[in-house]
């Protein structure tokens, strides 16, 4: 079952090692360089910890692990992209924001059926290509809520 493909018209785009991602803009709070994040003992290995942003707990997630890449250590271009979660705000921990874009709606399509079978289907919307670059849509809320599901499952992975 094919997943619609929602078309935005803007987009952060950020990376996670030499790839390149999206979220819907909608769905961005704000965008924050790297800053101390607490540790939370007994957490699922993805969850970096919390900070404080302007007296509110922000959950952060390292977005790396959660997609199942190759851990890094965060560096000097690293950002905190915070979005809007149902419960609370969360930040995602990328390598880099590059940009904020517009991709033409005839330049985006949805992930090709391999993708679209797995469990990356319930949170990869669209690959948008812009001549040789291809960028990955994805849905940080659906992360969330595979993120809780797993939890939930007693699913937890270690990494």
């Amino acid at each position: 079952m094919a997943n619609k493909v929602e078309v935005a018209t803007q987009y952060v785009l950020f990376r996670l090692g030499n790839e390149e991602y999206a979220f819907d803009i909608s769905a961005v709070k704000e965008i924050h360089e790297l800053q101390q994040i607490a540790k939370v003992h007994r957490t699922p290995s993805y969850i970096e910890g919390v900070m404080n942003l302007r007296g509110k707990l922000v959950t952060v997630v390292d977005l790396r692990k959660r997609l199942g890449l190759q851990a890094a250590p965060a560096g000097d271009s690293s950002k905190i992209i915070v979005v809007e979660a149902p419960d609370a705000p969360v930040g995602f921990l990328v390598d880099e924001v590059t940009e904020v874009a517009r991709f033409a709606p005839e330049a985006i399509e949805p992930p090709p059926s391999i993708v679209a079978e797995g469990v990356e289907s319930e949170y990869i919307l669209a690959i948008a290509k812009q001549g040789e670059r291809l960028v990955t849509i994805i849905d940080p809320v659906k992360i969330l809520q595979l993120s809780m599901d797993e939890q939930e499952s007693g699913g937890r992975k270690h990494g």
